[in-house]
């Protein structure tokens, strides 16, 4: 080959090359860049509690959200159906039976049919590789975690603050001996009480509900029976009421009865319609020294159903990564003081959102149970209603309760 020739075919291997390179750069950024297309349908659960109106704001919530995601996917169609707490896993694994259902379904995760739901198999569990988890709260992912599988997608948080009427209240108490010495000074005072809704001052006395290896301590930390006797004596105290029953204390708060009413977070877009919204204040619950209240986390999250095609999941899983980054949390906050942020970059503005604050500092303190522990949880809740009401009574002492609930439920799942 003479000197001519061989560079003639240097040259066109050089070529090859480099349109070999090139193509490859415009595969990789196709794959990167690719467009989502497809149709899902998405059921959301309506938190309960909502008047009409109140539902009706939420849903345009909900649908605003989808169309800002389909305008930046516009080859993307999501059909939504909203449904209502007390009708929808019922409905959901009706369906899901039939190989049918959403794709997608945004629901309660302190429901116990979920773990029942996935030992099933009707849930698809989500690769932790696909979908960055780094962004969201560390507690919200034990919550939707099952055998060290996730199961879902956090996307909203609920817990329990105090709420107060901003018209009688100059300062709020910090600890629960101030809540004493206010109610003392005619300062009325509303503890929603039952085993559940009166769990949050637990933590105030070191108190704790599991052990490292998921058994029941009730009986062993003095933590729920020092709760319990707190209480017992509370009751006695002058404007000091313990209210079971949800609508009675909802109502003499608002009718101006009550100064001050522990409250789920829930229950802030009835309370302030009812109010006035710069009538209706909310306080950390009140703890003891260095020892906050801990209040339960409920979270919200995405389930995926098993029945969806490849794509469909895919696209499920865009939706919620849409849902949950830092800049449409934020947006959230300011559509609904009442949810509180699953994502750890969302930051709240405390001279502009006071209430938005507050509930996202009183859920730095509150408790998580995992998808493991609901039927455990379950079993420590049947319990301890019929118990605590004995407690309460004084039909049966603190000790007496914490040691029986233990000793059932450790049994039960032993």
């Amino acid at each position: 080959m003479n000197i001519k020739n061989c560079c003639l075919s240097i040259i066109l291997i050089t070529l090859l090359l480099i349109n070999g390179c090139a193509s490859n750069q415009i595969d990789n950024l196709e794959s990167t860049t690719k467009v989502l297309k497809g149709e899902i349908l998405v059921w959301a659960e309506v938190p309960f509690g909502l008047t009409e109106k109140q539902s009706a704001y939420f849903q345009d919530i909900v649908n605003d959200a989808m169309k800002q995601f389909t305008k930046l996917n516009p080859d993307v169609k999501i059909s939504m159906k909203f449904v209502l707490p007390d009708e929808q896993l019922s409905e959901f694994s009706q369906e899901i039976v039939r190989g049918a259902g959403p794709d997608i379904f945004a629901v309660s995760l302190t429901n116990n049919k979920i773990s029942s739901l996935i030992r099933s198999g009707y849930l698809k569990s989500l690769d932790e590789d696909n979908f960055d988890l780094s962004q969201f709260r560390r507690e919200t992912l034990e919550q939707v975690s099952y055998h060290d599988k996730l199961y879902a997608i956090p996307i909203r948080l609920a817990t329990q603050v105090l709420c107060y009427n901003k018209n009688k209240v100059q300062q709020t108490p910090k600890t629960l001996d101030e809540l004493i010495l206010q109610a003392r000074r005619g300062y009325s005072v509303g503890l929603h009480s039952n085993f559940a809704s009166a769990f949050w001052g637990i933590g105030a006395f070191g108190g704790q509900l599991f052990n490292e290896s998921g058994r029941i301590i009730l009986g062993k930390n003095q933590g729920w029976v020092q709760w319990m006797q707190w209480l017992k004596n509370a009751q006695h105290e002058p404007n000091f009421y313990l209210i079971e029953d949800t609508e009675t204390l909802q109502k003499a708060f608002i009718e101006g009865k009550l100064t001050y009413m522990t409250c789920s977070s829930g229950w802030l877009p009835l309370l302030s319609e009812a109010l006035g919204q710069n009538n209706l204040g909310v306080a950390l619950l009140p703890g003891r020294e260095n020892q906050p209240a801990t209040p339960p986390l409920w979270t919200v999250g995405f389930i995926f159903n098993r029945a969806s095609s490849k794509n469909q999941h895919q696209l499920s899983l865009k939706f919620s990564q849409f849902l949950t980054n830092a800049q449409y949390q934020q947006q959230l906050q300011v559509k609904a003081a009442f949810l509180i942020p699953v994502n750890k970059n969302a930051k709240v503005d405390a001279s502009l959102f006071p209430m938005q604050a507050v509930l996202f500092e009183q859920s730095q303190t509150g408790i998580i149970v995992s998808l493991d522990q609901l039927e455990k949880n379950q079993a420590i809740f049947d319990y301890g209603y019929v118990l605590y009401d004995q407690v309460i009574a004084g039909e049966i002492t603190p000790e007496e309760a914490a040691l029986q609930i233990q000793q059932a439920v450790n049994n039960q799942f032993n």
